[in-house]
């Protein structure tokens, strides 16, 4: 009964989603259609282009992952398995590309215990690269408005000094942590490689949405595109009614903006940074399976299945 009811919350909050995203594009559409007229198809194949890189990039933490925990894989294999399982967080429940993968791995005889820690290293990096790219982007933009706001300087900045001192707290009570516990510590330490790969990811990810907005005739600052885009891609992960961080990611996105654009503007940039981040999902999908038949009928000297 409760997983049921669990279920009907979450198409319950797809459904809200898309009713109040189109509340909002029709009480702002006459912006948004002007906006859509006059897009840079430069731009927007730039965006592309980096959301790309950026999917690359996730591959490769894949396998970084895969690999910490024994489970060797090719690039070429971690990227297709990855882009396969990522389909499934469009699916009500938030778990679907774990199970995807998790079969996958499973099929090429990694042990249970391996891909649960493969799989909680993998997420783990990318929360941590999008939660660092917020705290070092998009943190001196929220100070200004906070500031701007009517707050003493000096008060944001000891709300801003007790957070950090509360992460550096946490942090050191995690290294400190015994048993179970510290054994996920040491499987989710990041290697050099791995943060070099979380850096470029996020660099990437917040270059996307920083050509969007140039794309929309919108000149925002490269930082808090990363930064906000960083916020809005952790908050969305962590929030279990959300497939995909829908509707959360958007949000923070919008609300973000809106200090520096009227709502149309940010509205249609929010929207277009979801669009195109599908898009690219899914043609990666399809090409996969393109050059997957491709690669299959070579070995098979071009002759077709009996």
């Amino acid at each position: 009964m409760r997983s049921r009811w669990l279920n009907l919350a979450k198409w319950a909050w797809i459904a809200g989603v898309i009713v109040a995203a189109c509340v909002l594009v029709g009480r702002a559409w006459p912006g948004i259609s002007d906006m859509l007229a006059s897009l840079d198809g430069r731009w927007l194949g730039l965006s592309i282009a980096t959301t790309l890189v950026a999917k690359f990039l996730l591959g490769e933490n894949a396998r970084l992952a895969a690999s910490r925990c024994g489970i060797e894989l090719g690039y070429p294999d971690a990227f297709r398995l990855y882009n396969l399982s990522q389909l499934g967080k469009y699916l009500p429940g938030s778990i679907w590309q774990f199970v995807g993968r998790a079969a996958a791995y499973r099929h090429r005889g990694a042990a249970f215990e391996r891909i649960r820690d493969a799989l909680v290293a993998e997420n783990v990096w990318t929360l941590a690269g999008a939660g660092f790219a917020a705290l070092l982007f998009a943190a001196p933009a929220s100070m200004k408005i906070i500031t701007s706001g009517g707050i003493a300087p000096a008060t944001a900045w000891w709300i801003g000094g007790l957070a950090a001192l509360s992460m550096l707290a946490a942090a050191i009570a995690l290294m400190r942590a015994p048993g179970k516990l510290r054994g996920y510590i040491d499987v989710c330490m990041p290697t050099p490689r791995v943060i070099l790969v979380q850096g470029l990811l996020w660099t990437m990810m917040g270059a996307a949405f920083w050509s969007l907005a140039n794309a929309c005739g919108i000149a925002l600052p490269l930082g808090l595109s990363i930064g906000l885009f960083g916020l809005a891609y952790a908050v969305g992960f962590l929030v279990p009614l959300a497939p995909a961080g829908l509707g959360v990611r958007e949000a923070i996105l919008t609300v973000g903006l809106l200090p520096s654009l009227p709502a149309a503007q940010a509205i249609t940039v929010t929207l277009l940074a979801r669009v195109v981040y599908v898009l690219v999902e899914l043609a990666l999908v399809a090409l996969q399976d393109v050059v997957m038949s491709w690669s299959g009928r070579r070995r098979d000297g071009g002759r077709s299945a009996p």
